[in-house]
């Protein structure tokens, strides 16, 4: 096996791509459907890490647990139709891609993301063929802030956690960074729920071209 070497690991939603315009577009759907007025991206922004219930809690402030429920299983069958169809990623992401596959640096993805929702986005842009790292709840015992997807990453792609990354736009990404020994890169354009500038993470960024100065 070859000497352990520098790897780079990432969240999904809301640091390589744009998932929160999808729960945007299926929010106001359902907000029509209960004559409710739109909701603008802030709303759904600052949740869309953190699943369907709080985004929905989010939008619909007054509605019942019942309520919530209900709009959850709407919510997730029109986010199954649609989720290969409106993927947005952000700008610079395919550059970057590009700039870690020439320099051979790995990388790999650890999302707290169900793999039902992952795989399928992962195989439309074709990832699968440029990392075998893709690392979704199901491949473990426990999701972030745990180390243990970040680790499985590193023991994947060779990596050696002094010289590794891990980005994510979240707290909970940089708290993972942290118990797994690797370095953090918080992105400061995501879904974070509090100011990442607070969080100590190694690094800032305020764009995906930024990440190509610090690896």
């Amino acid at each position: 096996m070859p000497p352990k070497s520098k790897t780079v690991l990432f969240d999904l939603d809301g640091t390589l791509i744009n998932t929160g315009l999808s729960f945007l577009k299926i929010v106001n759907e359902l907000k029509e459907r209960e004559g409710e007025e739109p909701v603008d991206f802030e709303v759904v922004r600052k949740f869309s890490s953190r699943g369907a219930t709080l985004v929905l809690k989010n939008s619909f402030p007054i509605a019942s647990e019942e309520k919530i429920a209900y709009l959850k299983t709407l919510f997730l069958d029109r986010y199954k139709e649609i989720m290969t169809s409106s993927i947005v990623k952000y700008d610079g992401v395919d550059e970057l891609l590009d700039y870690l596959t020439t320099k051979q640096i790995p990388w790999g993805i650890v999302t707290n993301k169900s793999a039902i929702y992952t795989l399928p986005i992962i195989e439309k842009l074709n990832w699968h063929k440029l990392t075998n790292a893709i690392i979704c709840p199901e491949d473990l015992k426990e999701v972030k802030p745990s180390p243990e997807g970040v680790l499985k990453g590193l023991e994947i792609l060779n990596g050696l956690p002094d010289s590794s990354y891990y980005v994510g736009d979240h707290q909970r990404d940089i708290q993972t960074a942290k118990n797994a020994g690797v370095i953090s890169i918080a992105c400061t354009y995501g879904y974070h729920e509090t100011n990442p500038h607070e969080w100590n993470a190694d690094h800032l960024v305020h764009k995906v071209s930024d990440i190509m100065e610090i690896v």
